[in-house]
């Protein structure tokens, strides 16, 4: 499950990256990013369920390290200010890298 999600946050960052690129695919590329983020906040609801009280540290704007659970991490991803201000896709990426 740890590979995939890697898989997943790799994607999202490579379509974010060429978002600007792709003026006509803006709308597709939009809604992939919500999906993807979507079936990640699912992923981690599932391994949440296995390994309860399992929490990702991540540090906010002002370089402060907070520490969300799985739970509260799933639901940030349907957030887009949340998934920017956290810097999600790179946490959850290195926390995934870390289990694999």
């Amino acid at each position: 499950m740890y590979s995939d999600i890697l898989t997943i946050c790799w994607s999202i960052k490579e379509v974010n990256k060429n978002l600007s690129d792709r003026e006509a695919l803006v709308d597709y590329s939009v809604r992939y990013l919500k999906k993807a983020c979507s079936r990640l906040g699912e992923m981690l609801v599932q391994i949440d369920s296995q390994s309860p009280g399992e929490e990702i540290a991540v540090k906010d704007r002002d370089g402060r390290e907070r520490r969300f659970s799985l739970k509260e991490i799933s639901k940030m991803l349907l957030d887009a200010k949340k998934v920017v201000e956290f810097n999600l896709i790179d946490n959850i990426e290195s926390w995934a890298r870390s289990k694999a």
